[in-house]
């Protein structure tokens, strides 16, 4: 079955894996998107315990949904990295905020071991996003 089918699934597959600048550009404003929506997302439940305070209640709750909107975010860009051909320490680099905060804040909504996670986890994206964009996502031969 060689029929249009198999030319509209290697176009698609084409977009996602783009190589040059043209390709790297939406991938990094995912990276951006993700360390934002977590930064803010610790921003925004940043408490020393649980009090059982209606306010604090809210804001943990909203802050869990930006540190879950950036876990989804840092794994599509994880995805997208190893569809890319970029090193496995990029792909790794860029799935730590997902795995390690957003790992946390799912086990324990409520402590401040996601805040320390997240010292480590940030800046490793961050690295994991310079050396996409300066690999750009050459494969090498």
């Amino acid at each position: 079955m060689t029929g249009n089918g198999a030319v509209g699934t290697r176009r698609g597959r084409a977009s996602l894996s783009r190589r040059g600048w043209l390709g790297v550009i939406p991938w990094a404003l995912l990276i951006v998107a993700s360390i934002v929506l977590m930064a803010r997302g610790l921003w925004i439940s940043t408490f020393i315990g649980y009090i059982a305070v209606p306010g604090l209640e809210e804001d943990a709750r909203v802050g869990g949904l930006y540190l879950l909107g950036g876990s989804a975010a840092s794994l599509v860009a994880a995805f997208w990295s190893f569809q890319r051909g970029h090193p496995h320490w990029v792909t790794a680099c860029v799935a730590a905020p997902a795995v390690l905060i957003g790992g946390v804040a799912l086990v324990q909504p409520h402590s401040l071991l996601r805040h320390i996670v997240a010292a480590v986890a940030l800046p490793g994206a961050v690295a994991g996003l310079i050396g996409g964009l300066l690999d750009r996502g050459y494969r090498r031969t």
